[in-house]
């Protein structure tokens, strides 16, 4: 057996691995504004202050999440200094950790083959590898939910307290990493589990009230964390901070309300590329829906899908936690013949991909290496991609799962530096967070409206949160050589604000005193 081969049956055993793929874009795609640049800045405000309970954003108290990721994001720094790959590493660890679990899960519930398939179908999902590339809490949160899954398998099959403790570490956990909207996704699946176990549940009233038992518990720390956080601020109730974690921001969307449809047309995209590769004609789908695997798929998947979809507030991302789900009832469907899959497909893919490519690099500057470095990394994905469906492609079933996924997860990492790179120019904040800082350097007063979503402090290295005015006008005439960071959500840039960036919704940038004083 060859060196290539062995290496091909040693990652066929462990799809995880190919989830560290995405530390490529992870570490040279800058910070995506302003959900990402905004976590970073309440992690760095948490390293400079030292305080672990109190969240802040540009000094104000932060009640829009529970701490658990700025803990991890601290951690890492700790470790491997401050940078944002190491602050990315977080989630790039929970997206692998999520593959692995749920092959986990997918053998305890089946056997070996569904074991890796599960894992082999998740991992090249393209949302799920783009998201678990950058800072966000819904990968964090795909880890507990399918971590308590595999609790409540575990706990079925076994007499001992394995089962238990991991359910309450899971959920404890869980509630820390996203606040209560965890009990959303474990809720459904454990009220059908009669229907997708299939087995007499021994005791099942003892079973039920160790359950609700252990899911109490495990809300201890949550509300802990909420009491100590509300002492440390005044004026802000313990439940407040509970609510504002995740039901009033999902239930009530003030920031992301959406018609009750919204998911469904979004659908096909969430799931690529599946939706490409598959060849539908021959899916039994009936029999998926009467496996194990199929019908725990479902439970975590369909009913909180709908429940998402009643609620005003969505986002593409909220999905993330359902994709173990649905790879559980693929899975279950594609146990079938290689003719499923259509590698052919991805081959042709990999060609497009790599022609345009060619538009950035005619298109960059002679010494923009940012630019160089992606087209470099994200051309050998599409190389190393083809070699292995031209190497490796003519296998089994499983094989041919294992090579359709190696080279799609490729793909998606190529594609997602293509479209950052295109991107960076016009949304990286780093230049206008470099100039804030020099100018506190150099003793020019800076301050920022209320309303600035936390894009500069981690940038710019902030050693204290700028200066928050609710009167711009007011602090001008009392700062006459200063500087005032804006930012707005709807309409156009002034011109007297520059440098600026636009960004998708709205714009920020810096203005002279003088020119907010010499407007009428």
């Amino acid at each position: 057996m060859s060196h290539a081969a062995r290496c091909f049956r040693w990652i066929a055993e462990h799809p995880w691995c190919l989830l560290l793929c995405w530390l490529v874009p992870a570490c040279l795609l800058p910070p995506v504004p302003i959900d990402e640049t905004r976590y970073l800045t309440i992690a760095w405000e948490m390293r400079q202050s030292g305080d672990l309970i109190g969240l802040t954003l540009n000094g104000q108290p932060y009640m829009d999440k529970t701490p658990l990721l700025f803990w991890l994001i601290n951690a890492s720094w700790a470790l491997f200094g401050v940078a944002t790959w190491a602050a990315r590493l977080v989630d790039v660890a929970f997206a692998a950790g999520t593959v692995a679990l749920l092959g986990a899960l997918a053998g305890r519930v089946q056997d070996d083959g569904a074991r890796r398939g599960a894992g082999w179908l998740l991992a090249p999902v393209l949302i799920f590898g783009t998201f678990g590339s950058v800072i966000m809490f819904d990968g964090a949160l795909s880890f507990f939910v399918v971590l308590a899954l595999y609790a409540v398998v575990v706990w079925l099959g076994r007499r001992d307290a394995v089962g238990p403790l991991l359910l309450f570490a899971a959920a404890a956990l869980g509630l820390l990493s996203k606040g209560p909207v965890f009990f959303l996704h474990v809720l459904f699946p454990l009220a059908l589990l009669p229907w997708w176990h299939r087995k007499p549940v021994d005791h099942p009233w003892q079973f039920a009230l160790g359950v609700v038992a252990v899911m109490l518990l495990a809300a201890a720390p949550l509300a802990w964390w909420a009491y100590e956080s509300a002492a440390r601020f005044h004026g802000v109730p313990v439940l407040d901070t509970l609510a504002r974690q995740s039901v009033g921001r999902v239930a009530e969307s003030y920031a992301h309300r959406r018609p009750l449809y919204w998911y469904v047309p979004l659908l096909p995209l969430v799931l690529l590329p599946w939706p490409l590769w598959l060849r539908w004609r021959g899916v039994h789908v009936r029999d998926a829906m009467a496996a194990p695997l199929g019908r725990i798929g479902l439970a975590a998947s369909v009913p909180a899908f709908v429940a998402f979809s009643l609620v005003s507030g969505k986002q593409v991302h909220y999905l993330i936690p359902l994709l173990p789900g649905v790879a559980l009832f693929t899975t279950a469907m594609l146990r079938g013949p290689v003719s499923l899959l259509s590698p052919g497909r991805v081959a042709v893919a990999i060609v497009v991909i790599a022609l345009a490519w060619m538009w950035p690099l005619a298109t960059a500057a002679p010494l923009s290496a940012s630019v160089y470095a992606s087209a470099a990394w994200g051309l050998g994905a599409l190389a190393v991609g083809g070699a292995v469906l031209r190497r490796f492609g003519r296998r089994d079933a499983q094989g041919h799962l294992v090579v359709t996924s190696s080279a799609s997860t490729l793909l998606a990492v190529s594609l997602v530096l293509l479209v950052g790179t295109r991107l960076e120019a016009g949304l990286d904040p780093a230049g206008l967070a470099h100039l804030v800082g020099d100018l506190q350097r150099r003793g020019v007063p800076v301050a920022m409206t209320a309303d600035e979503p936390g894009m500069i402090g981690y940038l710019a290295r902030l050693p204290r949160p700028l200066p928050v005015t609710d009167d711009p006008v007011a602090w001008a005439r009392q700062h006459p050589r200063g500087m005032l960071l804006l930012h707005a959500t709807h309409g156009p840039r002034p011109a007297f604000v520059s440098p600026a960036i636009d960004l998708v919704d709205g714009w920020e940038g810096l203005a002279t005193s003088a020119s907010l004083t010499s407007r009428p």
